[in-house]
């Protein structure tokens, strides 16, 4: 009993021992693991200081080149300052010192003469001499968001704007001009402008009137069809759509009139518009980004802080340097410098883009100029595929015939013959059926009959059960060719019905051909003339 006691109590210590031993390599685990992350995230850090720590270095170096342009850093800052005292209406700031060979400087006297209303030729030649293209995105972008678009010229928007890259590609200045332009920022025909080097570029077989139609709805009905005249429905389908989705698209009021975001930022602080709805407004433009702080990335507001924050010529590369630089000592996301140049995606999926943006008319209808004379011949294809002639009659197949339809109901003739064919051959009993029920019924009667009688009364009870059987199977044979005749009686009322709502549903298609095709008329006509407006 002792040793019993003994055992008992040491198995238990073992026990113990055993679980703190797994508990402890858990623990042990852990540690590793944490301390695995800690170092992880450790070298991490001291790669991160080292990274910043270098472009420190770097940074201040490349500060010393720049210690040769602090007149063109303080023109920069002056340029900044008239936009932002433009767009607030209060009064501009003490002019800066003119740099020479830097178009930034004339380019900012221009646009004070522009924007007061007494255009000085004299500096807009002068910076059109030193920077043509920049000189022409500054003076048309500024004008657009200090709503001065009557005097932005379209040749220096077609100059800003230039022509897209032969691979259908656009660079972010492009885009901005484009969506300037669809905001109203240029007026009507700097819009027009715009569209035409737009549509330019665009892929005429761009599969444009899919991309209309899906913002559409139809108006057709969804009653009973003919596979005969599918193609001619999916076609009037298509078309109602296509018009649903052009007429809500031009109906939206909102982008008759100029966009009131297109402003720059300092003179929406000043707009009488309730604080809580252009919050709202600017929110769903610009992904939560605050546009007092910071205007998004794809405005004309950045863009110009872009355009100004570039630099002179001989500084351009050394301040891009510097911005990336910057970024990684502050911590920043790090990422390449931004330009005017970079790509901002193909012409065909921007205009995807914007036609399906409900929630911005300016840019789905601008989008809808560019693609509507693209798409107009797919839409012309289409109408004629809804108008073809309406057919005499229709076909039903019925498995091994083919019934002729006709409004006025099946060709008799040939339903006969289908009707004939499908209960022909439905609960007839075949002498192979009734081989195996006749042969035990027979068999069992010479079992209890013959052996029965002759022999020993256990042949009697044999006998009977073989004759069972053979009842048994004769029942199910009977079952099943009243099962046949049932299968063979609905197949026939299934055609029958075919054929009724066939015919049923030609009359209907026959008797308006009239109203289908004054529809379809009326759905081009207005595509027509709103595609092409």
């Amino acid at each position: 009993m002792n040793d019993w006691w003994t055992d008992r109590k040491q198995n238990q210590q073992l026990e113990s021992l055993a679980s703190e031993m797994s508990y402890a390599r858990h623990e042990a685990s852990n540690l590793r693991s944490q301390l695995s992350q800690i170092q992880g995230s450790l070298q991490s850090r001291v790669d991160s200081l080292s990274r910043a720590f270098d472009a420190f270095v770097e940074l201040s170096d490349l500060r010393h080149d720049t210690a040769g342009f602090l007149d063109a850093a303080e023109l920069r800052r002056y340029a900044a300052r008239v936009l932002s005292a433009m767009a607030s209406g209060t009064e501009l700031p003490e002019a800066a010192a003119p740099v020479a060979r830097y178009w930034l400087s004339p380019a900012t006297q221009a646009l004070i003469s522009l924007h007061a209303g007494t255009p000085d030729e004299q500096a807009i030649s002068t910076a059109l001499e030193l920077d043509q293209r920049r000189t022409s995105i500054y003076l048309s972008l500024a004008l657009a968001v200090l709503g001065q678009r009557h005097q932005v010229q379209n040749e220096w928007l077609d100059v800003a704007f230039g022509v897209p890259a032969a691979d259908g590609t656009l660079t972010r200045v492009q885009r901005v001009l484009w969506t300037t332009a669809a905001r109203g920022g240029f007026g009507a025909d700097g819009l027009e402008l715009v569209v035409k080097r737009l549509q330019s570029a665009a892929s005429p077989d761009g599969n444009w009137l899919s991309k209309l139609e899906n913002r559409g709805s139809s108006s057709r009905s969804n009653g009973p069809r003919l596979k005969a005249t599918q193609d001619q429905d999916e076609a009037a389908d298509r078309l109602s759509r296509t018009r649903n989705a052009v007429e809500a698209i031009l109906a939206n009021t909102e982008a008759r009139e100029p966009d009131p975001d297109l402003a720059y930022p300092e003179a929406r602080k000043t707009d009488s518009t309730p604080a809580d709805a252009k919050s709202s407004r600017r929110d769903t433009k610009s992904s939560g980004r605050d546009a007092d702080d910071e205007p998004a990335e794809d405005s004309a507001a950045a863009m110009l802080r872009l355009l100004i924050s570039e630099g002179s010529e001989p500084e351009r590369e050394t301040l891009a340097r510097i911005a990336v630089l910057r970024a990684r000592v502050t911590g920043a996301a790090e990422a390449a410098a931004h330009g005017l140049d970079d790509s901002a995606g193909s012409v065909d999926a921007l205009l995807a883009e914007d036609l399906s943006l409900a929630a911005d008319p300016h840019l789905s209808t601008a989008a809808l100029r560019v693609v509507g004379p693209l798409a107009l011949p797919a839409v012309e294809t289409v109408a004629q595929t809804a108008d073809r002639p309406a057919p005499s009659e229709v076909s039903v197949d019925s498995g091994a015939h083919t019934i002729t339809i006709r409004a006025d109901g099946a060709d008799q003739l040939e339903l006969g013959k289908a009707t004939s064919a499908l209960t022909a051959s439905a609960g007839v009993m075949s002498t192979a059926d009734r081989v195996t029920p006749i042969g035990l019924l027979v068999g069992g009667a010479v079992v209890a009959v013959g052996l029965g009688l002759l022999l020993h009364w256990f042949w009697i009870v044999v006998g009977l059960v073989v004759m069972a059987f053979g009842l048994n199977s004769y029942v199910k044979l009977r079952r099943a060719i009243d099962a046949d005749k049932t299968r063979a009686a609905g197949e026939v009322t299934n055609l029958n019905e075919r054929c009724d709502s066939a015919a049923a549903a030609l009359a209907s298609y026959l008797k308006n051909t009239d109203t289908r095709k004054a529809a379809i008329a009326d759905d081009l006509a207005t595509i027509r003339q709103q595609l092409t407006a």
